[in-house]
């Protein structure tokens, strides 16, 4: 799921932060004029999430993880409520064994990719089948 930034709050005029709600982590993409900060963070390391709602104005989410923090401003209340809820929801299933939608999906992307790696000529075919064998457990 994306959330976007309001570009009418502070920061995000030109080039508006985006959060993406993925079902193994989060990633944040605060793009700038000349270089941007992307962090990707698995649920797993997650450590914690705080938000602060101010009566008037945009909210703010902060994402604590491994010794990092990062902080995105722009969303609505219902946004970094929907946000802070689908990261503990992600968690929990994380914890409890029961995210099986992003493993059966994480595992198709590898494969496709090896499959693009081998029909571009970067890795041979039998590279790719020994690959192949390792990720699907054989």
């Amino acid at each position: 799921m994306k959330f976007t930034a309001s570009r009418l709050s502070s920061g995000n005029k030109f080039f508006p932060t985006e959060i993406f709600l993925e079902s193994t982590g989060i990633t944040i993409k605060i793009p700038g004029l000349f270089k941007g900060e992307t962090k990707q963070f698995d649920f797993n390391h997650i450590a914690s999430v705080e938000i602060d709602t101010p009566l008037l104005g945009f909210s703010t989410i902060s994402i604590f993880a491994g010794g990092t923090q990062m902080t995105a401003t722009g969303f609505t209340k219902a946004e970094v409520k929907q946000i802070k809820e689908g990261i503990e929801k992600g968690k929990s299933s994380m914890k409890n064994g029961t995210n099986t939608g992003g493993s059966s999906s994480s595992l198709a992307d590898e494969l496709k990719k090896l499959k693009d790696l081998a029909d571009s000529g970067v890795i041979t075919a039998s590279e790719f089948e020994q690959q192949k064998n390792k990720i699907l457990g054989n």
